[in-house]
């Protein structure tokens, strides 16, 4: 009996490196990364940047947090420590998601953390320190009852990261496959394109896919291979 040769994929789930090089500009991104290369030569100490998920947020502030050394604070963390012992080693910080922190916190918890984001809000002025906060939603439409808070916010400098564009999603495309070195054609790109969410994180997870199908099949990614799957 002749033995069959299978070829194994292994779903191993890879951390994520973020890198400068791998950060492809576009219009809809290219002010939130003008931003982060023109620290800190900024005209405010805090800086927020939005838009929807996938649109390359968390890229972003790990390229600024690799260039400052800064630290990705929890907001869970704010019961837990005394802020001002947090500026002992660092300086710089960034806060993820806040927008919906605030929507999902109960009524008792966000009284509290507004208080003490405020006076982090001030920290970063009294240290000459710096902060980066992500969110979903424009910082208008975030949820605080806190006016000073409130105001401090709105006078932190926003920049929204818009959905990308066809051209930067192909980019990304390409890009993700080559990492993989797989040569696809450019009407396959096209496809995937038009049929996908238009989000970072999505295109990777087709990619990874596409990819794995391949592996196992032996088969060539094309237009009707990729039909079969997305």
């Amino acid at each position: 009996m002749k033995e069959k040769n299978i070829q194994l994929s292994f779903n191993l789930k890879k951390r994520k490196i973020y890198e400068k090089d791998d950060f492809l500009v576009s219009n809809s991104n290219e002010e939130a990364y003008k931003l982060i290369n023109t620290w800190p030569n900024w005209p405010s100490r805090k800086a927020i940047i939005f838009g929807e998920s996938g649109t390359g947020k968390t890229h972003l502030t790990n390229i600024w947090k690799k260039k400052t050394s800064s630290t990705i604070l929890s907001l869970n963390k704010f019961k837990q420590v005394k802020l001002e012992n947090i500026f002992t080693k660092k300086k710089n910080f960034i806060i993820e998601n806040i927008s919906n922190f605030f929507e999902k916190i109960n009524v008792k918890d966000k009284e509290y953390l507004e208080k003490h984001l405020l006076h982090f809000y001030n920290l970063i002025e009294e240290k000459k320190g710096f902060l980066i906060l992500t969110a979903s939603k424009a910082p208008k439409l975030w949820k605080i009852n806190l006016p000073d808070l409130k105001s401090r916010i709105l006078s932190s400098v926003a920049v929204k990261i818009k959905r990308p564009d066809d051209a930067l999603l192909s980019s990304v495309l390409i890009k993700l496959f080559l990492d993989k070195q797989i040569l696809i054609n450019k009407e396959v790109i096209k496809f995937i394109v038009r049929r996908s969410e238009r989000s970072f994180d999505n295109l990777e997870k087709i990619v990874n896919k596409l990819d794995n199908k391949s592996l196992i099949t032996k088969k060539k990614i094309n237009i009707t291979f990729v039909k079969k799957l997305i």
